[in-house]
């Protein structure tokens, strides 16, 4: 009996072993694929557009936007079930010139501010890749926890305006005398006060309050909002909090480059390939040449959205 418990048990170990290690490498490829729709969301939210509307109910507005970009949008709309939402019949007059479609978005929602119930409209991306819009109240239903690591931020260098004056002449003086050692040292006027360093924890909440003052202001749990939490522990802000807050506090990592919107929704690359003969050949120069096809890769443009660049 030990025997056979002691199979059981070293299969049970080893199954563990397994099943920690196939989720980690499962998250990785759905983070993958997660960041690739996004990223085609944000590029099809970038198309430039040009457009007027006349008291057109905004229900067509957005289904408008969603078709001229292709993009995945899901819309919150006021509902039998959701009495906080956008109203579809809500009149929208605007005219825009040479403007993304998002930031078309963004000014929709503002003429629609009249009609949200609770801290205006604003849009965040989900987990799969659409872009969420909406009343902030139904966009906080999908919060999540960021780690911020704000050591570089909390680093003092001490200013140092109290330094010694260095008298050279008398110093040249002094060694014509000859001999050696026991001169009187050519730092004058030194000053042994101490200089005043402030403490990490209340650098870090200063940092805290300029953060929840200037982002999102009436969402945090802190200034009386039920959307968004922050704490401070050993050197990282600790965030909870909708996608639309995150966004504003870091930006999108993956956001696509103002090149690749403006082209497609993935970036395109051009490369060489050198073989192993590469020593007995030489390069005479480069010059661009129509081609009938190009590889597609995955863009790696850092720009961020909205206000962040």
């Amino acid at each position: 009996m030990r025997r056979i418990a002691a199979i059981v048990i070293a299969a049970g170990l080893s199954c563990g072993l397994v099943g920690s290690y196939m989720p980690a490498a499962q998250a990785q490829v759905a983070s993958r694929a997660e960041i690739k729709a996004k990223r085609e969301t944000a590029s099809r939210m970038l198309r430039q557009v040009s457009i007027s509307f006349d008291s057109q109910r905004l229900e067509d507005v957005m289904s408008f936007i969603e078709q001229l970009t292709g993009a995945d949008m899901e819309v919150m709309w006021l509902d039998d079930r959701n009495p906080d939402g956008l109203d579809k019949d809500a009149t929208i007059s605007l005219t825009v010139k040479n403007v993304t479609a998002l930031t078309l978005v963004e000014k929709v929602l503002a003429k629609a501010q009249q009609d949200a119930l609770s801290g205006g409209n604003s849009w965040q991306m989900s987990d799969t890749g659409s872009i969420q819009i909406g009343p902030k109240s139904r966009l906080n239903s999908y919060r999540r926890i960021e780690i911020y690591d704000i050591n570089d931020l909390l680093l003092e260098v001490p200013d140092y305006d109290n330094a010694p004056e260095f008298d050279l002449s008398q110093v040249l003086q002094s060694n014509q005398g000859g001999g050696g050692g026991g001169g009187q040292s050519p730092f004058q006027n030194t000053n042994d006060n101490d200089i005043t360093i402030v403490p990490r924890s209340e650098r870090a909440e200063d940092l805290k309050t300029l953060i929840t003052e200037l982002v999102e202001f009436d969402q945090w749990v802190d200034n009386g909002g039920d959307a968004a939490t922050i704490r401070y522990w050993q050197g990282s802000f600790i965030v909870n909090a909708p996608d639309y807050v995150h966004r504003q506090i870091i930006g999108y990592s993956w956001w696509p480059s103002r090149r690749s919107s403006q082209t497609t929704a993935t970036a395109e690359r051009r490369w060489v390939t050198i073989d192993g003969r590469w020593g007995h050949s030489q390069i005479d120069g480069f010059a661009e040449r129509a081609v009938g096809a190009t590889a597609g890769g995955g863009g790696t443009g850092t720009g961020q959205p909205g206000g962040g660049g």
